[in-house]
């Protein structure tokens, strides 16, 4: 009201005069006030709504990425390494005797070594007999020898004759007495069965003592390592194996994997072993592929071991 007191009778007055005032007082009032900051629960809320479902659908797309070039496009396989295992069989018949470090249930073996021995008491007894005839029959045609050399130098042909007849017979004797020495040394070596490979003794079916007769096993030897891997594909595969074509070997458990190559396919449809069927219930054939050992320094496998095989075809060079 002073204002309006004060003011010009002649002056026409500014309309919304003191309406510009008030607003340019409010404006110099709001300058002046800092804004509010925003609380850390809101922006981790934003940060969770916003970034996040970003961030994970960009490592699933690169996980996506990384397992389709390893599996996509590749037909999967499950291979097996093969277990070398051989069954010791008597070659005769004849009395398993007590030996020192008869093998038992997974003692380790070495090749060449000796596992069991037959009871050779009496083939001994019968050597000794035929050495000592051996040596008495030497002397005998050492001496008929020397009858020989006697009579040659008289005049009676008749007494160099019967000499000489002598002395064939014992060299005719020894000869067949030698023959069966070595005969008996042959057995008597025979009766030493050695290991044929290197590794454990899976099964002993035969004791010491025991009477066994020819062609029965007497233990199980497996060897250490597999020599190779069995797999089978089955028809209509996407991508079928060949010879020298490169597969990825996967350990089931430790998931270590090792490239390795094809070295044969097979050309015949056979029944897929039971333990590599999908469903165990549901028999299936497949083709059978052999698979070189990778290498055991950077992937371990054991005989009998199941392991997963990823064939590499020509899109995937």
């Amino acid at each position: 009201m002073a204002a309006d007191l004060n003011m010009n009778p002649n002056e026409t007055p500014k309309p919304g005069g003191a309406l510009e005032y008030a607003s340019g007082a409010s404006a110099v009032e709001t300058a002046s006030i800092e804004p509010i900051p925003t609380p850390m629960k809101l922006r981790l809320r934003r940060i969770r709504y916003q970034i996040l479902p970003i961030v994970v659908f960009t490592l699933a797309l690169c996980a996506t990425a990384y397992l389709w070039k390893d599996y996509a496009g590749t037909p999967h396989g499950v291979g097996e390494v093969n277990a070398v295992t051989v069954r010791v069989a008597a070659p005769h018949d004849g009395k398993l005797a007590a030996m020192e470090g008869y093998p038992r249930v997974y003692d380790h073996v070495d090749l060449g070594q000796p596992i069991a021995r037959f009871d050779v008491t009496h083939l001994q007894d019968q050597q000794d007999k035929a050495q000592e005839e051996l040596s008495k029959l030497q002397k005998e045609l050492d001496d008929a020898n020397k009858l020989v050399e006697t009579a040659g130098k008289g005049s009676d042909k008749s007494k160099l004759e019967d000499a000489k007849r002598q002395a064939a017979a014992y060299k005719g004797a020894l000869e067949e007495k030698r023959t069966e020495f070595d005969h008996l040394e042959r057995q008597i070596k025979a009766a030493t069965i050695e290991s044929p490979v290197g590794g454990k003794v899976t099964a002993v079916d035969r004791q010491p003592n025991e009477f066994v007769k020819q062609g029965q096993e007497i233990m199980t030897i497996t060897q250490d390592s597999g020599a190779y891997i069995v797999s089978y594909v089955r028809p209509g595969s996407a991508v079928m194996p060949r010879k020298d074509m490169k597969v990825l070997v996967r350990n089931q458990t430790s998931r270590k994997s090792a490239w390795s190559r094809v070295q044969e396919v097979g050309t015949s449809v056979q029944p897929i072993p039971e333990h590599q069927l999908t469903n165990s219930k549901k028999p299936e054939w497949g083709i059978p592929v052999r698979i070189a050992m990778p290498d055991t320094d950077l992937l371990p496998l054991r005989p009998g071991e199941l392991v997963v095989l990823n064939f590499q075809s020509d899109q995937a060079k």
